[in-house]
């Protein structure tokens, strides 16, 4: 079933792709994944903290690594170092053609890791 659904939101958000640069696609999924992230954390502190291995608890933390690797792989299309530091605001993305499947991937990632979370909040 999981399968089905990350089949799903995969073929779903392809046709978005087409509708926006790329790494802005990267930036509002990365948006929604910290989203649900926050909420997640707040709603299972206790729970998680009593028992993080607790199949929610993982969940939150797959989620959060997804979101590292999302915003590792934006940076990495623009061309951007990096860094700890975010990158400056003002930078101009200049798409880099060979990072473009791993941030789409990253993408599709995510956006199956934000649903799984806001399916158990």
């Amino acid at each position: 079933m999981r399968r089905l659904t990350a089949i799903v939101l995969v073929l779903c958000l392809f046709p978005m792709l087409g509708c926006s640069p790329l790494e802005k696609q990267g930036r509002d999924v990365a948006a929604a994944l910290s989203g649900s992230i926050v909420a997640a954390q707040t709603k299972y502190q206790a729970t998680c903290t009593a028992n993080p291995s607790q199949e929610i608890c993982q969940v939150i933390n797959r989620g959060v690594s997804g979101e590292n690797a999302l915003i590792t792989a934006v940076e990495s299309y623009c061309g951007w170092a990096t860094t700890p530091a975010p990158p400056d605001p003002t930078a101009k993305c200049v798409p880099v053609k060979s990072a473009e499947a791993a941030l789409q991937a990253a993408i599709a990632n995510a956006a199956t890791l934000t649903s799984q979370i806001k399916g158990a909040i």
